[in-house]
């Protein structure tokens, strides 16, 4: 069989050959590009965020601040509800009964339980269940005319709890949005360390495939095609490392919008470009609403001690009542209709002073409480006070030296580029080991890094600072100034 084969030439073969390699090379490509298409087809049905409409979206979908608005509409009915202390009150009572006579001499404590019903009538010397009919129907309006500011001082303590929840309710939309636009930042930093990374990669193939080539030649020994293949490798996890945190960084930033779970994407043409504009650096830091929610729960402390000492106060009433009765017992009266119409009208109108009297020493212990409530409400102030005038500095400092190495980076980066390939050069020539280029690659990897994030990092400077300042509309300015010029 094998001499038939030889009789024929090997220009035969050959139109078979190239055709299977052919076949071959289509279906592995077709295979490679769909490999390398997938995900580009996947991040382009992705929507796309600006990080305008990132923050837009936290401020409108996040439940911490739907939760904030909802305490604030409930601070504003406890107003109304402190208010109808004000307002007098009218009682209307009507009871038809069937009850025995039986009565006697005597008198009842108040009951806490009523367990014993009130009984009227004379005291008679016999018991027996013979009942009749008996009716009650009666109508009470009492007022209470003057209390010494023990009302007005009730609503002004449910004024106060307003202006802490508007003022906890801006807290917390500053902080949604400053949480949504420091996600967003950190998810563009995510995504140019991957660029970095990917560049990182293909520099260290080209690495490798020169070091191979070099040891296949038997110029270099084995040992340097080990050290270049696990610097490759090296390479690829930290590629592998950085698209995780690029992952987790989407992750998070879904959550600060509100839409935790949704795939998005972000854009990053903007911010690895250095603002045009900056920040005025200057501040008051009892502007800042989280100092201003500290000095509304001081001052609601306050009205409480206030409302405390007002407790100690006598308070002048206006009673008065109408009020029918009737029964079906013929001892004094004759019934009317069997004693289920009242037969008896009587009124009564006056006024009356009440006064805890003995009350004196717990409302003052409750009077000792709320001072040490107002105390630490105070000393909460102060301290929020300092928290804020520390971001404040601290930002100025990370916006200066985020412009400083800014400004680095890029001669960093030249540098970098310059030493490594001066570096593989030599190695090349035999003139350095593969120690030397090796620490090349990683200088110039750190720089890369570096500089991908650099011109973010005022971003995110700039970010801090606005939120220290307790406003972050300059700063969304800047932004849509940015993302106007990069559209």
């Amino acid at each position: 069989m094998f001499s038939r084969i030889r009789r024929y030439p090997l220009f035969f073969f050959l139109p078979v050959l190239v055709l299977s390699f052919l076949v071959n090379a289509g279906s592995a490509g077709a295979e490679g590009s769909s490999r390398s298409e997938e995900p580009l087809l996947r991040d382009a049905i992705l929507p796309v965020y600006s990080l305008s409409a990132a923050v837009d979206v936290a401020v409108k979908n996040f439940p911490s601040l739907r939760a904030a608005k909802a305490k604030f509409d409930r601070s504003s009915n406890e107003v109304s509800l402190a208010r109808t202390a004000y307002l007098p009150q009218l009682d209307v009572l009507a009871q038809e009964i069937r009850t025995t006579t039986n009565n006697i001499a005597g008198t009842i404590f108040p009951q806490p339980l009523n367990v014993i019903p009130t009984q009227t009538g004379p005291a008679n010397n016999t018991s027996s269940f013979r009942s009749v009919f008996s009716n009650d129907y009666g109508v009470n309006f009492s007022w209470l005319l003057y209390d010494w500011g023990q009302r007005h001082s009730k609503v002004m303590v449910a004024h106060s709890q307003v202006a802490q929840a508007n003022a906890g309710m801006k807290l917390t939309a500053l902080d949604v949005a400053n949480a949504a636009a420091d996600a967003y930042l950190t998810s563009v930093e995510t995504k140019e360390t991957i660029k970095a990374q990917l560049a990182i990669v293909e520099r260290m193939k080209a690495y490798s495939l020169i070091v191979h080539t070099l040891v296949d030649k038997g110029l270099r020994p084995g040992v340097d095609a080990s050290r270049a293949d696990a610097d490759l490798s090296a390479a690829r996890m930290n590629l592998i490392e950085a698209e995780t945190a690029a992952q987790i960084a989407i992750v998070d930033l879904a959550e600060t919008m509100g839409v935790a779970g949704n795939s998005l994407r972000v854009e990053s043409g903007p911010w690895i470009k250095r603002p045009t504009q900056e920040l005025p650096l200057k501040s008051v830091p009892e502007n800042h609403p989280l100092v201003l929610l500290k000095a509304a729960a001081a001052a609601t402390a306050h009205s409480q001690v206030i409302s405390v000492q007002k407790m100690y106060r006598p308070r002048l009433w206006f009673h008065s009542g109408i009020w029918a009765r009737g029964s079906g017992s013929r001892i004094n009266a004759n019934p009317v209709a069997y004693g289920l119409l009242p037969q008896n009208a009587n009124y009564v109108a006056g006024l009356g002073i009440d006064f805890p009297i003995l009350s004196y020493y717990e409302i003052r212990a409750k009077e000792r409480m709320a001072r040490q409530t107002e105390a630490d409400e105070r000393a909460n102030y102060d301290l929020a006070v300092q928290q804020i005038t520390k971001k404040d500095a601290r930002a100025a400092v990370l916006l200066d030296n985020a412009h400083r190495l800014a400004d680095e980076t890029p001669k960093l980066v030249a540098a970098a580029k310059d030493n490594e390939l001066k570096a593989s050069e030599r190695y090349r020539v035999g003139l350095a080991n593969v120690l030397e280029v090796a620490e090349a690659q990683r200088i110039l990897q750190n720089a890369l890094v570096q500089d991908a994030v650099a011109q973010t990092r005022i971003w995110r400077a700039l970010l801090s600072l606005s939120y220290a300042h307790g406003d972050l509309r300059p700063f969304l300015d800047l932004v849509g100034k940015a993302e106007a010029k990069g559209n």
